[in-house]
């Protein structure tokens, strides 16, 4: 069992009802690209794209959020949201 599972708080882990939105998606959508051309022009593996933009991730790496921004040329906001 994970310490990010919902009903656990490991290591002493506050426990917050908030959710992390990712947007990334329509934002590939919005500037007329593809996943697939995404993952080529980052080298960020096809599978991890995927991932990010059907909100499967649990560890958020600040490094392709960074690529995306660039690449994508977009704020994070636009990539990534929390909502109480």
């Amino acid at each position: 069992m994970s310490k990010f599972d919902k009903d656990t708080l490991g290591n002493n882990l506050i426990k917050v009802d908030g959710k992390i939105i990712f947007k990334l998606q329509e934002v590939i959508d919005r500037k007329g690209t593809t996943k697939y051309a995404l993952s080529r022009k980052t080298n960020i593996r096809y599978d991890t794209i995927c991932n990010y933009c059907k909100g499967n991730v649990t560890l958020i790496n600040a490094e392709y959020l960074k690529i995306f921004c660039n690449i994508l040329d977009c704020s994070i906001e636009e990539i990534i949201e929390y909502k109480e």
